[in-house]
Protein backbone atom coordinates (compact mmCIF):
# COMPACT_ATOMS: atom_id res chain seq x y z
CA UNK A 1 0.00 0.00 0.00
CA UNK A 2 0.99 3.24 -1.09
CA UNK A 3 0.85 5.16 2.03
CA UNK A 4 1.09 2.53 4.56
CA UNK A 5 1.42 3.85 8.14
CA UNK A 6 1.34 7.63 7.25
CA UNK A 7 -0.56 9.82 8.94
CA UNK A 8 -2.65 12.43 6.87
CA UNK A 9 -4.46 15.48 7.29
CA UNK A 10 -7.39 16.58 4.42
CA UNK A 11 -9.03 19.31 4.59
CA UNK A 12 -12.27 19.89 2.89
CA UNK A 13 -13.01 16.16 3.22
CA UNK A 14 -16.57 16.54 3.53
CA UNK A 15 -17.39 15.73 -0.01
CA UNK A 16 -16.42 16.25 -3.72
CA UNK A 17 -12.37 15.82 -4.32
CA UNK A 18 -11.21 15.96 -0.42
CA UNK A 19 -13.61 13.00 0.31
CA UNK A 20 -12.75 11.16 -2.46
CA UNK A 21 -8.92 11.85 -1.42
CA UNK A 22 -10.24 10.41 2.21
CA UNK A 23 -11.41 7.37 0.32
CA UNK A 24 -7.66 6.90 -1.45
CA UNK A 25 -5.48 7.65 1.21
CA UNK A 26 -7.45 4.92 3.53
CA UNK A 27 -7.29 2.33 0.71
CA UNK A 28 -3.33 2.81 0.89
CA UNK A 29 -3.46 2.15 4.65
CA UNK A 30 -3.20 5.86 5.69
CA UNK A 31 -4.43 7.34 8.82
CA UNK A 32 -6.57 10.25 7.91
CA UNK A 33 -7.72 13.28 9.79
CA UNK A 34 -10.79 15.45 7.99
CA UNK A 35 -11.11 18.64 8.09
CA UNK A 36 -14.28 20.35 6.92
CA UNK A 37 -16.82 23.27 7.49
CA UNK A 38 -19.60 20.99 6.54
CA UNK A 39 -20.08 18.67 10.27
CA UNK A 40 -22.65 16.45 8.51
CA UNK A 41 -21.08 16.07 5.80
CA UNK A 42 -17.42 15.59 7.23
CA UNK A 43 -18.56 13.17 10.31
CA UNK A 44 -20.75 11.05 7.27
CA UNK A 45 -17.52 10.47 5.04
CA UNK A 46 -15.11 9.57 8.30
CA UNK A 47 -18.72 7.22 9.86
CA UNK A 48 -18.43 5.71 6.46
CA UNK A 49 -14.51 4.98 6.19
CA UNK A 50 -14.19 3.87 9.59
CA UNK A 51 -17.05 1.32 8.78
CA UNK A 52 -14.82 -0.51 6.41
CA UNK A 53 -12.02 -0.40 8.50
CA UNK A 54 -10.18 2.90 8.32
CA UNK A 55 -8.53 4.63 11.39
CA UNK A 56 -10.45 8.10 10.25
CA UNK A 57 -10.87 11.33 12.52
CA UNK A 58 -13.23 14.18 11.88
CA UNK A 59 -12.67 18.04 12.98
CA UNK A 60 -15.09 20.42 12.71
CA UNK A 61 -13.32 23.24 11.30
CA UNK A 62 -13.31 26.91 9.79
CA UNK A 63 -10.64 27.56 7.56
CA UNK A 64 -10.80 30.97 8.35
CA UNK A 65 -10.20 31.05 11.52
CA UNK A 66 -6.41 30.35 12.28
CA UNK A 67 -6.82 28.86 15.86
CA UNK A 68 -9.13 26.08 13.87
CA UNK A 69 -6.00 25.20 11.81
CA UNK A 70 -4.00 25.09 14.30
CA UNK A 71 -6.41 22.80 15.83
CA UNK A 72 -6.46 20.52 13.04
CA UNK A 73 -2.52 20.54 12.69
CA UNK A 74 -2.33 19.92 16.52
CA UNK A 75 -5.16 17.52 16.95
CA UNK A 76 -3.15 14.95 13.61
CA UNK A 77 0.41 15.44 15.97
CA UNK A 78 -0.84 14.81 19.66
CA UNK A 79 -2.73 11.72 18.73
CA UNK A 80 -0.75 10.24 15.76
CA UNK A 81 2.89 11.50 16.51
CA UNK A 82 3.58 12.79 13.57
CA UNK A 83 2.41 14.05 10.13
CA UNK A 84 3.52 12.85 7.06
CA UNK A 85 1.10 14.14 4.44
CA UNK A 86 -0.89 17.79 4.41
CA UNK A 87 -3.58 17.97 1.36
CA UNK A 88 -5.15 21.79 1.22
CA UNK A 89 -8.29 21.51 -0.48
CA UNK A 90 -10.67 24.22 1.04
CA UNK A 91 -11.92 27.20 -0.74
CA UNK A 92 -14.53 29.81 -0.52
CA UNK A 93 -14.27 33.20 -2.47
CA UNK A 94 -16.76 36.19 -4.33
CA UNK A 95 -17.76 35.61 -7.59
CA UNK A 96 -18.17 38.99 -9.64
CA UNK A 97 -16.38 41.54 -12.50
CA UNK A 98 -13.23 42.58 -10.82
CA UNK A 99 -14.54 46.01 -10.33
CA UNK A 100 -17.56 44.88 -8.59
CA UNK A 101 -16.03 42.65 -6.12
CA UNK A 102 -16.03 44.28 -2.56
CA UNK A 103 -12.92 44.56 -0.09
CA UNK A 104 -14.58 42.68 2.46
CA UNK A 105 -15.40 39.66 -0.27
CA UNK A 106 -12.28 39.41 -2.12
CA UNK A 107 -10.32 39.71 1.57
CA UNK A 108 -12.00 36.57 2.68
CA UNK A 109 -11.70 35.01 -0.54
CA UNK A 110 -8.05 35.37 -0.20
CA UNK A 111 -7.81 34.39 3.45
CA UNK A 112 -9.90 31.25 3.18
CA UNK A 113 -8.35 29.78 -0.07
CA UNK A 114 -4.45 31.21 -0.32
CA UNK A 115 -3.76 32.72 3.35
CA UNK A 116 -5.25 29.82 5.58
CA UNK A 117 -3.20 27.18 2.66
CA UNK A 118 0.13 29.06 3.43
CA UNK A 119 -0.92 28.92 7.66
CA UNK A 120 -1.49 24.92 7.16
CA UNK A 121 1.84 24.47 5.33
CA UNK A 122 3.48 26.37 7.94
CA UNK A 123 2.16 24.25 11.22
CA UNK A 124 2.75 21.31 9.02
CA UNK A 125 6.40 22.15 8.33
CA UNK A 126 7.02 21.70 12.23
CA UNK A 127 6.47 17.64 12.48
CA UNK A 128 7.78 17.18 8.47
CA UNK A 129 10.90 19.01 9.49
CA UNK A 130 11.42 16.99 12.44
CA UNK A 131 11.03 13.78 10.78
CA UNK A 132 12.75 14.63 7.96
CA UNK A 133 10.21 13.92 5.26
CA UNK A 134 6.65 15.18 4.44
CA UNK A 135 4.19 15.36 1.34
CA UNK A 136 2.01 18.82 0.67
CA UNK A 137 -0.21 18.20 -1.93
CA UNK A 138 -2.46 21.74 -2.38
CA UNK A 139 -6.23 21.75 -4.21
CA UNK A 140 -5.23 24.58 -7.51
CA UNK A 141 -6.60 25.07 -10.55
CA UNK A 142 -6.84 25.33 -13.91
CA UNK A 143 -8.41 28.57 -13.31
CA UNK A 144 -4.51 29.82 -11.20
CA UNK A 145 -2.75 29.08 -14.80
CA UNK A 146 -5.19 31.44 -17.07
CA UNK A 147 -8.23 33.78 -16.01
CA UNK A 148 -11.86 33.31 -16.20
CA UNK A 149 -14.91 35.88 -16.82
CA UNK A 150 -16.52 36.91 -13.54
CA UNK A 151 -14.02 34.26 -11.42
CA UNK A 152 -11.66 37.10 -10.58
CA UNK A 153 -11.13 36.06 -6.68
CA UNK A 154 -10.83 32.45 -7.16
CA UNK A 155 -8.22 33.36 -10.50
CA UNK A 156 -5.97 35.30 -7.83
CA UNK A 157 -6.38 33.09 -4.84
CA UNK A 158 -5.45 29.64 -7.20
CA UNK A 159 -2.39 31.12 -9.00
CA UNK A 160 -1.59 32.18 -5.54
CA UNK A 161 -1.73 28.28 -4.53
CA UNK A 162 0.15 27.27 -7.92
CA UNK A 163 3.19 29.52 -6.70
CA UNK A 164 2.79 28.61 -2.89
CA UNK A 165 3.51 25.31 -4.29
CA UNK A 166 6.17 26.08 -5.93
CA UNK A 167 8.09 28.24 -3.39
CA UNK A 168 8.10 25.76 -0.67
CA UNK A 169 8.52 23.01 -2.90
CA UNK A 170 12.51 24.47 -3.51
CA UNK A 171 12.39 26.07 -0.10
CA UNK A 172 12.42 22.62 1.48
CA UNK A 173 13.65 20.22 -1.10
CA UNK A 174 16.82 19.47 0.86
CA UNK A 175 15.10 18.88 4.19
CA UNK A 176 12.70 15.56 2.70
CA UNK A 177 10.06 17.57 2.08
CA UNK A 178 7.79 17.76 -0.67
CA UNK A 179 5.09 20.41 -1.99
CA UNK A 180 2.98 20.39 -5.27
CA UNK A 181 -0.21 21.46 -6.46
CA UNK A 182 -3.32 19.79 -8.55
CA UNK A 183 -4.94 21.79 -10.97
CA UNK A 184 -8.18 20.06 -11.73
CA UNK A 185 -10.32 21.57 -14.32
CA UNK A 186 -14.50 21.28 -13.99
CA UNK A 187 -15.22 18.49 -11.94
CA UNK A 188 -18.31 16.92 -11.31
CA UNK A 189 -18.78 18.04 -7.98
CA UNK A 190 -21.36 19.95 -5.65
CA UNK A 191 -20.88 23.45 -7.56
CA UNK A 192 -21.19 22.18 -10.60
CA UNK A 193 -24.23 19.91 -9.77
CA UNK A 194 -25.76 23.01 -8.63
CA UNK A 195 -24.90 24.88 -11.49
CA UNK A 196 -26.12 22.20 -13.80
CA UNK A 197 -29.55 22.45 -11.53
CA UNK A 198 -29.82 26.89 -11.71
CA UNK A 199 -28.09 26.95 -15.43
CA UNK A 200 -28.68 23.83 -17.23
CA UNK A 201 -27.22 25.57 -20.38
CA UNK A 202 -24.25 27.15 -18.99
CA UNK A 203 -23.25 23.37 -17.46
CA UNK A 204 -23.17 21.94 -21.35
CA UNK A 205 -21.13 25.04 -22.75
CA UNK A 206 -18.67 24.44 -19.98
CA UNK A 207 -18.45 20.41 -20.79
CA UNK A 208 -18.33 21.03 -24.33
CA UNK A 209 -15.81 23.65 -24.42
CA UNK A 210 -13.46 19.90 -22.63
CA UNK A 211 -12.31 18.44 -24.98
CA UNK A 212 -12.80 14.88 -23.43
CA UNK A 213 -16.39 16.13 -23.99
CA UNK A 214 -17.45 15.67 -19.79
CA UNK A 215 -16.43 16.71 -16.61
CA UNK A 216 -14.28 15.24 -14.37
CA UNK A 217 -14.91 12.64 -12.07
CA UNK A 218 -13.32 13.48 -7.99
CA UNK A 219 -11.89 9.91 -7.84
CA UNK A 220 -9.83 10.94 -11.00
CA UNK A 221 -8.60 13.90 -9.08
CA UNK A 222 -8.08 11.91 -5.93
CA UNK A 223 -5.51 9.66 -7.99
CA UNK A 224 -3.49 12.61 -8.55
CA UNK A 225 -3.59 13.53 -4.87
CA UNK A 226 -2.80 9.94 -4.34
CA UNK A 227 0.51 9.65 -6.45
CA UNK A 228 1.84 13.13 -5.29
CA UNK A 229 1.64 12.34 -1.57
CA UNK A 230 3.21 9.21 -1.99
CA UNK A 231 6.74 7.94 -2.48
CA UNK A 232 6.07 7.15 -6.36
CA UNK A 233 6.65 10.61 -6.93
CA UNK A 234 9.28 10.90 -4.94
CA UNK A 235 11.70 13.53 -7.38
CA UNK A 236 8.88 15.81 -8.14
CA UNK A 237 8.29 18.52 -6.27
CA UNK A 238 7.50 22.46 -6.66
CA UNK A 239 5.63 22.10 -9.63
CA UNK A 240 1.76 21.51 -10.54
CA UNK A 241 -0.04 18.38 -12.19
CA UNK A 242 -2.81 19.28 -14.67
CA UNK A 243 -6.15 17.56 -14.80
CA UNK A 244 -8.46 19.27 -16.70
CA UNK A 245 -9.64 16.76 -19.67
CA UNK A 246 -7.49 18.71 -21.78
CA UNK A 247 -9.13 22.42 -21.54
CA UNK A 248 -5.90 24.16 -20.44
CA UNK A 249 -4.43 22.41 -24.07
CA UNK A 250 -6.80 24.83 -25.88
CA UNK A 251 -6.46 28.16 -26.97
CA UNK A 252 -9.57 28.99 -27.09
CA UNK A 253 -9.75 29.40 -30.61
CA UNK A 254 -13.10 28.31 -32.70
CA UNK A 255 -12.66 24.99 -34.81
CA UNK A 256 -11.34 26.28 -37.69
CA UNK A 257 -12.29 24.45 -40.92
CA UNK A 258 -14.83 23.18 -39.51
CA UNK A 259 -12.18 20.62 -37.72
CA UNK A 260 -13.20 20.48 -34.16
CA UNK A 261 -13.33 17.67 -31.50
CA UNK A 262 -15.68 15.35 -33.32
CA UNK A 263 -14.89 13.50 -36.13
Amino acid sequence: MRLDGKVAVITGGGSGIGAATARAFVREGARVVLADIDEAAGAAVAGELREDGGVVDFLHADAADPAEIERVIGFAVDTHGTLDVLHNNHVAYEAGRVGDLTLNGFRRSLDVGLVSYWYAIKLALVPMLAAGRGSIVNTASVSGLAGDYGLGAYNVLKAGVVNLSRVTGIEYARKGIRCNAVCPGPIGTPPIDRLHDASPAVWEDIRDAIPMGRYGRAEEIANVVLFLASDEAAFVTGTHVVADGGLWAHSGMPPIGGLGPDF
